[in-house]
């Protein structure tokens, strides 16, 4: 027969007490209800835990030792019960994956963001490919990943959070060429203009897909793929080597490093990815997920905006 917590707080109850009378009507229950709760403890234990002779009740040896680690276990449970009283109110730490191709552009202002989140969310960032990401969340080796969406697995909730917008890159002279195509320019326009090689990131990176998806009419012989970020598109596309799509969140970030380059906007529906987070089914419910979704949504669409406005000004 395993021990209870039960059987442990009546025996409590009675070592505090010191009858089985008083120590019935502390925890509320009847003396004989309580009492055999007693005998069913010291029958799990394997020994006497009080001996029952006149008005008071003794501990025996075996009782001293046994309610001595009670206390410890009633100890550890209260602390365990009041945990989620003391982790909203305190500080939670989580480890949060955020994709390569936004984490050094969103980092400050969603940091700046929990800083000021009750309970205060801590962020230990990993920051890596989104194919990795998800494979580290499913492992549980994440908490969370700000990553873009849909991922489409049942065991991993989703919360769609802001979309960025692509805009594209280049050097003025050869975006010139672009806008002689007419006020607004498509995706497909590009396709068909003599304006040079398109260049994307490399095989694995997410971006590099949608890149290539929302581009898709382009020949294939004047694609380069093989950047490993998004700093390195930047300066390759500012030198002249060729045009590329950015997101907005790198816009301002990658125009302060490159100040040779210029933006063009798409015609609506302008070519963009969802940024969202997914987290572990586990962790529903949970209100650091709230602060992290609040954050990062607040984060994005002040990144967007102010990336909007820039981009206007080098159009």
């Amino acid at each position: 027969m395993p021990v209870t917590l039960r059987q442990l707080r009546y025996f409590q109850a009675l070592v505090e007490h010191g009858s089985f009378s008083r120590a019935a009507e502390s925890v509320h229950v009847s003396q004989p209800a309580l009492s055999l709760q007693i005998r069913e403890l010291e029958a799990a234990l394997g020994g006497t835990l009080v001996e029952r002779e006149g008005r008071n009740n003794v501990l025996t040896p075996f009782g001293r030792e046994a309610h001595q680690q009670t206390l410890r276990i009633l100890d550890e449970t209260l602390v365990l019960e009041t945990m989620g009283k003391r982790f909203e109110a305190g500080s939670v730490r989580v480890t949060v994956g955020i994709v390569s191709t936004l984490a050094p552009y969103l980092l400050p202002g969603l940091l700046e963001r929990l800083q000021a989140s009750t309970p205060r969310v801590q962020l230990d960032a990993v920051e890596d490919l989104g194919q990795h990401l998800v494979s580290a969340l499913l492992a549980g080796h994440l908490d969370a990943a700000i990553v873009s969406l849909p991922l489409g697995l049942m065991e991993l909730p989703e919360r769609e959070l802001f979309d960025d917008r692509f805009v594209l890159a280049a050097r003025a002279a050869r975006l010139g060429g672009i806008r002689a195509l007419g006020d607004t320019v498509r995706p497909t326009d590009l396709a068909r203009a003599d304006i040079g090689p398109l260049l994307t990131l490399g095989d694995g990176h997410c971006l590099g897909n949608q890149v290539l998806g929302a581009c898709s009419m382009w020949r294939l012989q004047e694609v380069h793929r093989g950047a490993e970020s998004l700093a390195t598109l930047s300066r390759l596309v500012a030198s002249g080597a060729g045009l590329t799509l950015l997101p907005e969140t790198a816009a301002l970030c990658e125009l302060a490093a490159s100040p040779g380059l210029s933006f063009l906007r798409f015609a609506e529906p302008e070519p963009s990815r969802r940024i969202g987070l997914a987290y572990r089914i586990t962790s529903h419910g949970q209100r650091w997920i709230d602060l992290l979704a609040e954050a990062t949504a607040g984060a994005g669409q002040e990144l967007t905006s102010r990336a909007r406005e820039a981009v206007s000004r080098r159009s």
